[in-house]
């Protein structure tokens, strides 16, 4: 499906785009947490999670890092509430449109890790944060009395944040809400506990014995992503780990036990969901919440009734969870190992597909949760275990303006066994080992557009498109990348550059900035287009030079967000292959005498576009628009162009012979010089009368003398500031005066 571009139209983009001033592409500005990082086992990086832009330009992010770490050169924590600095903290914060902090909101337990999960903004005036971590209270665990909690550090009030009397976890999912100006406007506490076939609550007399006799025993929702729909209901996609083992083997579907889930919001609110049937401990669950989680609307799980806790041992991950204008919601998963008769609940009978080794799916879900279709990616070969294949889907990115979907995905497979192709659908990719691509999609339908490719690297595996954002036909993502790039760029090993690329939507590569590194970990993790604008946010492993901005890395990783201006951005792009032809046509005949000037120069495009005229000896006849002004008699060439637009390729420029006789010499004898134009902004033309003009001299409005030359009857007026001037014309016979405005 890739389509060879033309070596002109190559060319011609390339010169189009040197063209432009080297100012009008650049990073405006870079921002990184710098310091110490966080160390603890399970996830050392500093990094940003979410973000979102306003349609002023302020950016929000939500990341995970060091206590110890600075942003802009702030703090984000004070120095007397780190305890622990090994654990990571969460920070909310604002930027402005030049890169200024705002503010900032932290989240700290010196104990235990706070996780950040999503960002997403609320209508056009807040934004809700949704993280995760342990509240300050615990009678059993007194390490947890202690949280940095936004402002306030709290040090075991049981009652500062919710009341406890009912739930024993000490770990819940929190849905925070703040207004542009950093003000927690909203706050939900939400865990998850269950109740019997009888209707009670399953607490930890239950499960443990006589701990927390009267308490529901609630987990936090082990959330991936959530979304937030125009009228602010709140989709949820949580880990549906409905049984466990050990202790907790009571809670398994199959023995009765169970009959609905118990939601509890802020320790006093309650909602309540009934469980249709048995699932698993890798099922997933989509919850939808009506706005400030007043009722639970519906629920949905990903996989059927046919699961059951005997089902083969299989590893998955949701990576996206986005949500289109009609409020659609589409899901990205990765599973190894399902079985392919594996059925979508709440669909007509959807189901995974014959063949789900090392595959990854899209389910597009409606806004009354019913999975409307369903798209997947898979690895055919002769011998799957010998291929060892990797495969994944790693998100989605919506173009409402042009009902499509796209894709970032990425493939490889070990030198053993037959690979046979990498299927969407039925379509073959034509992909080679490494391969990293996206995917264009139609939104009602799912069946493929366009693909964009980025060539196999040849040093690691790491080439990966980490992100995606689209806008006016053009597809970015930031990658890694070394080797072979586009089939025009060549990085050379061991070195490694990373950057961003760019497709349009027919998957033609249109840009490449780059920057030379040496690690091959430095990534992307969101990317945000709006007008001329593409904001980056991503982690560096070493120092970067973006343009003449240069950052210092301080530690092992730092989150960085970046702004990256180019003006062509707020413009559809059409690519030169997909562009119109255009032809001048110009009957005119340039034959006159100087009596004629000026002259209209009549020459027209079949587009409709303004003509450009050139006049090669400027000494003869000067062009200003579309009128030719005669100098003196001679010969030359006039030449008309076009330079196109984005809709229209160049024409093909049209060159006359001008002809410029002495007839009418005597005539023009008898009359004054002429000059033009009046005003003047550079340059200031004479026409001469016939006679030789001998000396010019122009004066100020108070009678100082300017300094000027006569060369070719052009006098450069560009050194000069604006006003009025006087201009003396002397000729072998008279003297002439004119009054000038210097524009």
């Amino acid at each position: 499906m890739k389509q060879k571009i033309p070596l002109k139209h190559l060319l011609l983009t390339i010169l189009l785009a040197a063209s432009l001033p080297a100012f009008s592409q650049h990073f405006d500005w870079v921002r990184t947490y710098t310091g110490a990082e966080a160390s603890n086992t399970d996830d050392p990086t500093n990094r940003i999670i979410g973000s979102c832009v306003d349609a002023s330009g302020n950016i929000y992010i939500l990341g995970e890092f060091s206590p110890q770490a600075f942003l802009c050169g702030e703090r984000l924590l004070p120095m007397e509430v780190i305890t622990t600095p090994l654990r990571r903290a969460i920070v909310i914060a604002k930027l402005s449109p030049s890169g200024d902090l705002l503010w900032h909101k932290a989240i700290y337990n010196g104990k235990e890790s706070c996780y950040a999960h999503a960002l997403r903004m609320v209508g056009d005036s807040s934004i809700m944060a949704m993280v995760r971590f342990y509240l300050p209270y615990s009678s059993t665990a007194s390490y947890y009395r202690n949280l940095y909690y936004l402002d306030t550090l709290l040090t075991g009030n049981d009652d500062y944040l919710m009341p406890t009397d009912s739930v024993s976890g000490t770990n819940y999912t929190a849905f925070i809400t703040f207004d542009f100006d950093g003000n927690a406007t909203e706050r939900h506490l939400v865990s998850v506990g269950y109740l019997d076939s009888n209707g009670n609550a399953l607490t930890d007399r239950t499960i443990f014995g006589n701990v927390y006799p009267d308490k529901l025993t609630a987990k936090p929702l082990s959330s991936e992503s959530f979304n937030i729909d125009s009228e602010g209901n709140i989709y949820i996609i949580r880990k549906a780990n409905d049984i466990a083992t050990g202790p907790r083997d009571s809670w398994r579907m199959d023995d009765g036990t169970i009959s609905a889930l118990k939601i509890v919001d802020n320790g006093t609110h309650n909602l309540f969901y009934p469980i249709p049937y048995r699932t698993a401990l890798w099922n997933y669950q989509i919850m939808k919440f009506s706005p400030h989680f007043d009722s639970m609307i519906d629920a949905v799980y990903l996989f059927d009734s046919a699961l059951s806790y005997s089902t083969p041992s299989s590893t998955g991950k949701i990576y996206s969870f986005e949500m289109d204008a009609q409020h659609n919601l589409y899901l990205i998963m990765y599973w190894s190992g399902l079985p392919g008769h594996i059925g979508i609940a709440n669909s007509n009978l959807l189901h995974l597909g014959d063949s789900s080794y090392a595959a990854s799916w899209m389910i597009k879900y409606n806004s009354d949760l019913f999975a409307e279709n369903l798209a997947q990616l898979r690895f055919e070969s002769s011998n799957l275990d010998q291929a060892d294949p990797s495969l994944g889907i790693g998100g989605v990115c919506v173009d409402d303006n042009n009902n499509t979907i796209f894709l970032n995905c990425s493939v490889e497979w070990s030198f053993y066994g037959q690979v046979n192709g990498i299927f969407y659908r039925d379509i073959n990719l034509d992909l080679v080992k490494r391969s990293n691509f996206w995917l264009r999609l139609n939104r009602d339908d799912l069946s493929l557009l366009s693909v964009g490719r980025l060539l196999p690297d040849t040093v690691s595996s790491r080439n990966w498109l980490d992100v995606l954002s689209v806008n006016n036909n053009r597809v970015f993502a930031q990658s890694v990348i070394s080797g072979t790039v586009f089939g025009d760029t060549v990085l050379h090993p061991p070195h490694y550059s990373f950057g961003i690329l760019g497709w349009d939507y027919n998957g033609h590569e249109i840009m490449v900035k780059t920057h030379d590194c040496e690690s091959n970990k430095n990534l992307g993790t969101q990317m945000h287009i709006r007008d001329s604008i593409l904001y980056l946010t991503g982690v560096l492993y070493e120092n970067f030079i973006w343009d003449t901005i240069e950052t210092h890395n301080t530690g092992p990783s730092q989150a960085f967000i970046a702004k990256y201006v180019d003006p062509a951005f707020a413009r559809p792009y059409v690519h030169p292959s997909d562009r119109q032809e255009q032809f001048i046509t110009w009957n005119q005949e340039l034959s006159f005498s100087l009596t004629d000037s000026p002259i209209l120069l009549t020459a027209n495009a079949t587009s409709g576009l303004p003509i450009t005229y050139t006049c090669n000896d400027s000494s003869i006849a000067y062009s200003d628009g579309s009128m030719l002004y005669l100098l003196r008699n001679g010969t030359t060439t006039v030449t008309a162009s076009q330079q196109g637009n984005s809709d229209y390729l160049p024409a093909e420029p049209v060159t006359k012979t001008l002809l410029v006789n002495d007839v009418g010499i005597g005539a023009l004898a008898n009359s004054s010089p002429q000059i033009f134009p009046n005003p003047a902004s550079d340059a200031l033309y004479i026409i001469p009368n016939g006679e030789p003009i001998t000396t010019v001299r122009l004066l100020s409005s108070l009678g100082r003398q300017q300094q000027v030359i006569l060369s070719h009857n052009k006098i450069n007026l560009s050194h000069l500031p604006a006003g009025v001037y006087f201009l003396s014309i002397t000729t072998t016979s008279n003297n002439y005066q004119f009054k000038i405005l210097k524009k």
